[in-house]
């Protein structure tokens, strides 16, 4: 009796430990579930209120040093973290405040006097200063540095009478400071230990983690995968909703689409145009169509680059050069390779700077007619004497046969050309294409081992660097093909010293078609340039130029300021990285509680019984 008097009573202290342990089984149960999504969120990033845009990308960051920069992704990276003095403006691309609040000139244009902001500094943390700015277009004329060297005169002069004003002196009129000049500001304690070094050399030193003003900078590049960028503490304007920005590099398009389809990737850049089809119409993927900034170039080689040039004579031929301009089918290019999305080109200023693109009127164009090209030849003495389908130069006895690189890294060039070699081949001329990178391009460039190629140019808002490139003095800097004409050269002075813009722009118009008639090259197609972002994670972008204007920087980092998550992207996001929707953690919770009430009852019941 004693026994059991003794296991009664340990009975009910037994069942009420249990009864504690569900409690606390409760507790910690709802614990967990309350709290493991913010581990989770945790354990994926540093901080659990991080917002990171993911970025696709299928061009490499060939170089991350500010005077290096080549290729397309270069310049967005450089976009993103360097400011210029003034900047480009997102509605239309015009001058706006940047380092500088404003440049004034003098009553005849010799000398402007910029103003700096107050406080500006390094993201190290150093005062950014007008002497920065003297440097750094000092630096630029003295190196030669030829991606910024087209805004400064020789003898342009920089005085900083103090930390806000820099007073740009020139010995002729000039409007360069209110263009205003693509020249990324670089810190002078960084870099005026490479002055007077080969240019070759200060092209190679590396940059990252990179010191500079702007909203983001490179803290990171893992060379074939991608890189980072890291919100700037000491930005000088409004912070960014985002603290960084991860580009990933993609070997193809189809990878990238995929990964924006499956929420890998928060932005697609460049889309192929044959690829657009499979992410138009989705939900949560919006698609962005950007007005054409760039040209798809034919460029002719007339030799001059170096002892390794060797390109076709005929090509000074300008009876030969309008045969092919002629049996060049622009429209088929756009149609079969753009699938659409682009227009045939005409004029070597780009639709996106609307008031200096010339649009060469249709009755004044080449036409498509490879019977009249073909003819066009047999009246200049090109015929094909040994009867093997290719035509002879009648001077040299050189068959007309054409070796042309093209840039597997420029949407639709090797396509294009894929093309192009059916159609000179309707007119006598053989091609030899060779696809290859934009390293090897930079190559052939280079030797001037090649007779044409098919690559790309973009340019400048204001039409000065897009013209520039074609006078005579740039045979060996930025030239395609060391072509000469000193009538457009006259053409390229006037217009750089025309101070009235409407006037200016009259002459600009008629440098274009001294350049459509004279064919240094020709202007395949204006593309248009496909994005997409997911529509459900982040809005707010800020295009550039105008509503067709891009939303990765092309001019200006305004949109990566501007664009933020949208609300409840965060959860959605963390339910994509592995983690449970909040719905199924609240049934969770209340599905436990049930459970302990109905166990406690049962529990209380035998109790009952028992006593």
């Amino acid at each position: 009796m004693n026994l059991d008097r003794s296991t009664r009573q340990v009975r009910p202290a037994s069942m009420r430990i249990r009864r504690a342990a569900l409690g606390l089984a409760l507790l910690v149960g709802a614990s967990i579930v309350l709290t493991t999504p913010f581990a989770g969120a945790q354990t994926e990033t540093p901080a659990a209120e991080e917002v990171v845009l993911r970025v696709g990308v299928t061009q490499n960051l060939d170089n991350d040093n500010v005077w290096g920069i080549t290729a397309g992704s270069d310049w967005i990276v450089a976009t993103l973290q360097y400011d210029m003095m003034l900047k480009f403006g997102s509605a239309d691309l015009g001058p706006e405040p940047g380092l500088a609040t404003g440049c004034e000139p003098n009553d005849d244009y010799t000398e402007w006097t910029c103003t700096l902001r107050e406080g500006l500094r390094w993201s190290d943390g150093t005062p950014l200063t007008s002497r920065d700015i003297a440097f750094t277009y000092r630096f630029v004329i003295d190196h030669g540095i030829s991606q910024y060297r087209s805004y400064f005169n020789a003898d342009d002069t920089f005085e900083t009478p103090d930390d806000t004003t820099l007073i740009w002196r020139s010995t002729e009129p000039t409007f360069a400071p209110d263009m205003p000049p693509w020249v990324y500001i670089a810190p002078e304690h960084v870099w005026s230990e490479h002055v007077g070094k080969d240019r070759k050399d200060i092209r190679a030193v590396p940059n990252t983690p990179s010191v500079a003003s702007g909203p983001f900078i490179l803290t990171e590049h893992q060379e074939g995968q991608g890189w980072t960028m890291e919100r700037n503490p000491y930005y000088w304007g409004e912070e960014a909703a985002i603290d960084r920005i991860e580009f990933r590099l993609y070997t193809n398009q189809e990878a990238m689409i995929q990964a924006l389809r499956n929420g890998e990737i928060d932005f697609a850049d460049g889309i192929e145009p044959s690829l657009i089809e499979s992410v138009e119409g989705l939900d949560d993927i919006t698609v962005h169509r950007v007005v054409s900034d760039w040209w798809l170039n034919l460029a002719f080689n007339f030799g001059g680059q170096g002892p390794d040039a060797d390109p076709l004579p005929a090509l000074h031929d300008h009876a030969v050069r309008q045969a092919i301009v002629m049996a060049i089918d622009k429209q088929a290019i756009v149609d079969k390779v753009y699938a659409g999305t682009a227009t045939p080109g005409d004029s070597v200023i780009r639709p996106a700077s609307a008031f200096w693109h010339l649009d060469i009127p249709a009755e004044e164009e080449f036409p498509y007619d490879p019977v009249a090209a073909n003819a066009l030849l047999d009246d200049a003495g090109y015929a094909d004497t040994d009867d093997d389908g290719v035509r002879e130069d009648p001077e040299t006895g050189e068959p007309l046969e054409m070796l042309i690189p093209a840039s597997t890294d420029t949407t639709g060039a090797a396509e294009s050309g894929e093309l192009i070699v059916g159609f000179l081949k309707e007119i006598g001329i053989q091609v030899d294409l060779r696809p290859v990178t934009d390293a090897k391009m930079n190559d052939y460039w280079g030797s001037g081992d090649f007779d044409a190629y098919i690559w790309y140019w973009s340019g400048d808002p204001d039409p000065d660097y897009q013209l520039w490139i074609f006078t005579s003095d740039q045979c060996g800097n930025w030239s395609d093909g060391c072509w000469a004409d000193e009538g457009f050269d006259r053409l390229y002075e006037e217009q750089r010293t025309t101070f009235d813009r409407a006037a200016r722009q009259q002459i600009v118009f008629d440098a274009q078609q001294h350049l459509y008639e004279q064919i240094p090259g020709v202007v395949l197609a204006y593309p248009g340039w496909l994005q997409a972002y997911r529509s459900d994670r982040f809005e707010g972008w800020t295009p550039a130029p105008g509503e067709q204007g891009y939303l990765l920087p092309g001019y200006n980092y305004e949109s990566a300021i501007t664009v933020r998550p949208v609300t409840g992207a965060a959860a959605a996001d963390a339910a994509a990285e592995g983690g449970i929707p909040a719905w199924i953690w609240v049934v969770g919770i209340v599905t436990i509680v049930a459970i302990g009430v109905v166990i406690a009852r049962r529990n209380q019941r035998r109790e009952l019984e028992e006593a």
